[in-house]
């Protein structure tokens, strides 16, 4: 089985440095680290922002396990300045011209932003499966992974447990050394 395709760190540092808009900032910021599909982001309402308690409200799709999650310090930083500028009054956080952005809006975004960054072009759900194996290469387990994205049945997040080549030579050099492994 193939692993997902998703963006290296490098990738993703080169997409977001393209981005100057607050509110496309904060949009992809809120996609990638909470691995949100993109009609889960368009349904984050203003009042599912809790910036001064540092909580946000997921809505899942697809079955999955939402509710609310710790907002990252500097997710909250870049959703304080994307609301600073904000002048729309509707309850929903992204909007457009006409009411709140589309899925179709959110994917030429991404496409414009990506095509500056000079990343192949890949659909904006790959900002999901950049965070679930970005999580698994910072150590975190196939059980957290799971519950971040919401997954209900771990069988879902077991295609990110493929280990990328950085993270087996990694753990390899660390067990290297364990005291746990009979040195012959």
């Amino acid at each position: 089985m193939q692993l997902p395709k998703y963006l290296t760190q490098d990738e993703l540092k080169k997409f977001f440095d393209t981005i100057f808009s607050p509110r496309d900032k904060a949009l992809f910021v809120l996609i990638y680290h909470y691995g949100l599909r993109v009609e889960e982001v368009t349904m984050i309402s203003v009042e599912d922002v809790n910036l001064k308690n540092h909580r946000i409200r997921i809505h899942r799709l697809k079955n999955g396990l939402g509710g609310e999650k710790p907002l990252w310090k500097h997710t909250a930083k870049i959703l304080r300045a994307y609301l600073r500028q904000r002048t729309d009054t509707t309850n929903y956080l992204f909007t457009g011209r006409e009411g709140p952005l589309k899925k179709r809006q959110i994917q030429n975004l991404f496409n414009q932003y990506a095509k500056e960054a000079k990343i192949e072009r890949r659909s904006v759900h790959c900002l999901r499966h950049s965070i679930a194996v970005h999580l698994l290469e910072a150590g975190r387990g196939i059980e957290f992974v799971a519950d971040h994205l919401g997954h209900r049945n771990i069988q879902n997040t077991r295609v990110y447990g493929q280990i990328t080549n950085p993270l087996r030579e990694q753990i390899f050099r660390e067990l290297e050394h364990n005291a746990k492994i009979v040195k012959i």
